[in-house]
């Protein structure tokens, strides 16, 4: 059974992001402030961002008004367990720590392409 969300909820959640995008508070003061947890808060700000293909975003060629399909990775100190790559249709990918390089040129390419 597939769950659906009302539309009340859905602009509540609007509303609140939209309060929150123009307040001073951390997101944990936030969400003290409403009465809701964080990880709910993530998970709604991550639902109505994808739902709007209208955001503005910069992408990582900076780009202002291009939604980017990429985000930014900082890899800090080396690993010999792989990269993890999971894809907005949820194809994972494991890229070997070593393969780095590679992978970086791939979705530069990907990027252009897009």
């Amino acid at each position: 059974m597939s769950r659906t969300t009302s539309p009340i909820k859905l602009e509540l959640w609007r509303e609140r992001l939209d309060q929150f995008s123009q307040g001073q508070q951390t997101v944990q003061q936030f969400c003290d402030s409403v009465g809701c947890s964080t990880p709910t808060f993530h998970y709604w700000k991550r639902k109505l961002d994808l739902a709007d293909p209208s955001a503005d975003q910069v992408g990582s060629c900076g780009t202002a008004g291009k939604r980017s399909a990429f985000l930014p990775v900082i890899v800090r100190g080396s690993s010999s367990k792989p990269i993890l790559v999971r894809v907005k249709d949820g194809t994972r990918i494991a890229v070997p720590a070593d393969a780095l390089t590679a992978l970086e040129v791939i979705l530069q390419h990907a990027h252009r392409v897009a």
